[in-house]
């Protein structure tokens, strides 16, 4: 086992550790000193614990090494004589005995005590429960409202509820697009507030992105990026124009467009992309 364990490259530690065994008992079984263990049984099931942690066959070994290994020694009967198993009865007996009147005195004195509180939660008290005798009626009529003058009903005015003007909802999800017209798409979104672009670009492909303000010979809102080295996402917050216009060299390399927080619905084309933004009034 000391071989086995010396060329799996495992130290008496490791195998303290898995094994739970201490580490001066396995140094013992190593060098077959089984008189420092603690006993036959254990030093067997120490032997047999350390084999199967270093995967050697427990019964092979112990055939192997039967006459080296500790033998088990037979633990020794304790025969009682007649007169001691007779007394042991009789002291077992004569506790069972003093216990007995105890447990029934006990016993009787809960049955008591529960058909006492039975007895007295329905015992009948006389007419205490009874209901209160009722007034005779003597035959004579007494008007409560007579001389009492009535009042006349208040008519209240109507309520007039003013119409309430419901504010026009907030458009959420995606922004589709508006027209197409060859590689060029139109997004329109309805806004009082100036445009607001991310153009988020993936590392790869590499793509050219471009932003000017409407036409191609407009001016740059962002400065033209070869690819997403530069700047990533390229940002043009406010801008004092009601269109953008997005040149994207490949649209692949495009992971998304967000204006003023809403996204653009983008469509895969393997040609170059001019992408309009407009702004436009909201009604």
């Amino acid at each position: 086992m000391k071989q086995r364990r010396e060329a799996s490259g495992l130290t008496l530690d490791q195998i303290q550790q898995t094994t739970k065994i201490q580490k001066r008992y396995i140094i013992a079984i190593e060098e077959g000193d089984y008189k420092n263990l603690p006993g036959s049984f254990y030093a067997r099931a120490f032997i047999k614990t350390y084999a199967e942690s270093l995967g050697l066959d427990v019964d092979e070994l112990y055939e192997t090494y039967a006459k080296d290994l500790p033998k088990i020694e037979p633990q020794p009967t304790v025969q009682l004589s007649r007169k001691q198993t007779y007394s042991k009865a009789s002291e077992t007996s004569s506790r069972v005995s003093r216990w007995v009147p105890k447990v029934m005195l006990v016993l009787v004195a809960f049955l008591l005590m529960t058909a006492v509180y039975y007895v007295v939660r329905n015992l009948d008290f006389g007419d205490q429960n009874a209901s209160p005798a009722e007034p005779s009626n003597s035959g004579v009529t007494i008007d409560q409202n007579k001389d009492v003058p009535k009042e006349e009903p208040v008519e209240e005015e109507p309520v007039v509820e003013e119409p309430v003007e419901e504010e026009p909802a907030e458009e959420t999800g995606p922004i589709a697009v508006a027209t197409t017209s060859g590689a060029d798409l139109t997004y329109e979104i309805a806004t009082a507030d100036k445009l607001t672009t991310e153009i988020h670009v993936k590392e790869s492909p590499a793509t050219y992105v471009g932003v000017r303000d409407t036409s191609l010979e407009g001016p740059f809102l962002a400065p033209e990026y070869p690819n997403q080295s530069k700047q990533n996402p390229i940002v043009i917050e406010d801008a004092e124009t009601d269109t953008l216009r997005i040149r994207i060299g490949l649209i692949g390399g495009v992971e998304k467009i967000v204006v003023n927080g809403r996204e653009l619905e983008l469509a895969d084309s393997p040609v170059t992309q001019n992408i309009f933004v407009k702004r436009v009034d909201a009604e």
